[in-house]
């Protein structure tokens, strides 16, 4: 189930613009203190990082389960089945009557 949630997960991932200057951010002053410090310390912070990645990676799968799990209840609350391929499928039409200068049928 764990690898099922991970692959959902990671289909669904967005990262947005200010996640990626946040990234930027922290890696310039990771390199600046790695720079700074000696063997020892660059072992530790190291050590240091990968704990922080592996803490953040375990928080944002289980944050996707809370939600996954929370959109679940919902649509059992509301009876209707939902099916990715049929929302896929209905995109690739819109995209395909658009592409070809068909107004949408709906």
């Amino acid at each position: 189930m764990r690898d099922y949630m991970t692959a959902l997960q990671r289909r669904f991932h967005i990262c947005s613009e200010r996640s990626e200057e946040l990234k930027r951010e922290a890696r310039a002053a990771y390199d600046t203190l790695h720079d700074t410090l000696g063997r020892e310390q660059q072992k530790l912070l190291l050590r240091l990082i990968d704990a922080e990645i592996s803490y953040r990676d375990e928080e944002k799968l289980d944050a996707f389960f809370s939600g996954f799990k929370l959109a679940d209840g919902i649509r059992q609350e509301l009876g209707k089945p939902y099916s990715y391929e049929g929302e896929d499928e209905q995109q690739a039409r819109e995209a395909f009557r658009r592409a070809h200068g068909e107004e949408d049928q709906h």
